[in-house]
């Protein structure tokens, strides 16, 4: 038969260890009041001069000075010929792959 003594004793036997196990917890860490401690403010970005890229200055050139292919027609006829094409077809495709 149980007394009242004795639901005592087993209801205090098995709260011991719940209220042991509360007491072995790590306090948590005291809260940071917001007049205390602001949070830190980041230093102004530093800048850094960059030189601004001057534009060349531009060049004039009248078009009559520009070489087109009308000028260079004459000398083509005389130097060009049926016999001649094929090495002078070969030499100007040697110049434009060299100039690529």
């Amino acid at each position: 038969m149980r007394t009242p003594r004795s639901s005592l004793f087993i209801l205090l036997a098995l709260l011991a260890p719940l209220l042991a196990c509360g007491m072995l917890k790590k306090k948590p860490p005291p809260e940071p009041s917001a007049t205390a401690s602001a949070p830190p403010v980041p230093p102004p970005p530093t800048t850094v001069a960059v030189p601004v890229p001057v534009a060349p200055p531009e060049v004039k050139v009248a078009d009559e000075a520009i070489p087109t292919s009308e000028d260079f027609e004459d000398e083509a006829v005389e130097k060009v010929t049926d016999k001649s094409y094929k090495a002078e077809l070969a030499t100007l495709k040697k110049d434009i792959e060299a100039a690529k």
